[in-house]
């Protein structure tokens, strides 16, 4: 799996809504802020040229818990079955994921009212190395970081 992470800088636009504050992890709200400034967008590589599309405020923000918590349990060597469902604003797919001693098997699947890209991409399933699976999200979360740093002049540190 190959990680593709993309800036689109816009001026300063809207203020944040201060009432959201107490709902949010420090890095959830920092991605909040973050919004005024710039749209980054990520992709996840799967199989061949298809790649899944994320739009960071509704998708990863939405889904933060769930992404930290699989990662968490890869690091943590849980084995198990669960998954992660990417449903805000036009988003309906799943990343079905079983940890196993070797590695995590991670199945793409599409919902009833997926948006147009990932549309595109057939269901599939992967098998990974644990360390890959964890590298993916790192990559991401370590973009947003960095992101964060530049335009809010915030130090915020990784959720795992």
């Amino acid at each position: 799996m190959e990680t593709i992470f993309e800036v689109n800088y816009q001026n300063p636009i809207g203020d944040i809504d201060d009432d959201i504050d107490d709902e949010l992890t420090p890095f959830q709200y920092a991605l909040e802020e973050l919004r005024r400034y710039a749209e980054p967008e990520f992709y996840i590589k799967l199989k061949g040229d298809y790649r899944v599309h994320f739009y960071i405020y509704a998708d990863i923000t939405a889904c933060y818990e769930d992404i930290v918590k699989s990662v968490k349990r890869v690091k943590n060597n849980w084995t198990g079955k669960d998954d992660i469902w990417f449903c805000e604003q036009g988003s309906d797919f799943y990343f079905y994921y079983e940890i196993k001693d070797k590695g995590v098997e991670l199945e793409y699947k599409k919902g009833p009212d997926v948006g147009i890209y990932n549309g595109k991409i057939p269901d599939m399933k992967l098998f990974i190395s644990k360390l890959e699976y964890i590298q993916v999200w790192e990559t991401l979360f370590k973009e947003l970081s960095t992101l964060i740093e530049e335009k809010l002049n915030k130090k915020i540190n990784l959720p795992f």
